[in-house]
């Protein structure tokens, strides 16, 4: 599912020299998120997009999803955690305890009643799955390699939230655009350094990343410092922020 005037306006924002943040995946970790936000040294007209993946696994997903529905400068796609959201909340998940958790999908430091949960439902459902630009696709986990398809347009929203083939391909997924996504941990590639992302070792014609990854694995252990990232599709400045979470 696409946002065809989304996809403009910010196409616009990149032609006139505007700072298009994409950020990786938050998993609820609010105060790791806002900390990293505080470095972009946003401006005005700046915009920051979660690449999916805002909820379950820190202390405070419902806070996290509350910034990007308040700001209109903070953007998103879906996640495939806020499809498992959507699907509980429709009863078609078979996770029947899943809203019981402290550090799920309705995690929130403050009570939570069922007309919020719909405000948040209401949001996440109309995301879209990616977005495409001159020279970027954002998506959240990637696509499917193409012997299971012809195209990039008969992948299914399914696909581009959970397929992990992105990492594996030896060739590029759209042949103009980097693709940028999130739901792989790049430390599952060894790197563990702050502002560090994954990039494919194809390249395209012009020479620039086929793909980068930027799930910085902020749900884990301490011991593979767990980080949230931005990169800044302009310049291709990277940012990162480590969890100041306390693990409990």
């Amino acid at each position: 599912m696409r946002d065809h005037d989304l996809e403009g306006e910010l196409q616009d924002l990149m032609d006139h020299g505007g700072n298009l943040w994409v950020v990786g995946d938050i998993h609820g970790y609010y105060d790791s998120f806002v900390k990293l936000v505080s470095k972009l040294d946003l401006d005005d007209g700046d915009v920051v997009v979660s690449i999916g993946d805002m909820i379950d696994g820190g202390p405070e997903s419902v806070g996290v999803v509350d910034l990007f529905i308040e700001n209109d400068h903070f953007l998103a796609i879906l996640g495939n955690h806020e499809q498992m959201l959507l699907d509980y909340w429709n009863k078609k998940s078979k996770f029947d305890l899943i809203n019981l958790r402290s550090d799920g999908f309705w995690a929130s430091k403050n009570p939570l009643d069922r007309n919020r949960k719909s405000t948040i439902v209401e949001y996440l459902s109309r995301l879209p799955t990616e977005i495409v630009l001159e020279k970027f696709r954002l998506v959240h986990a990637g696509y499917r390699d193409f012997p299971y398809s012809s195209c990039l347009d008969e992948q299914s929203d399914e696909d581009r939230l959970w397929s992990r083939d992105i990492f594996t391909v030896r060739y590029p997924f759209d042949q103009k655009r980097t693709v940028i996504v999130g739901h792989t941990t790049i430390q599952n590639f060894g790197l563990t350094e702050d502002n560090s992302v994954w990039r494919s070792e194809i390249l395209l014609e012009d020479g620039r990343d086929s793909a980068i990854g930027i799930d910085s694995g902020i749900k884990l252990h301490s011991d593979q410092n767990p980080r949230v990232t931005a990169i800044e599709l302009n310049s291709g400045r990277i940012i990162s922020q480590r969890k100041i979470e306390h693990e409990t």
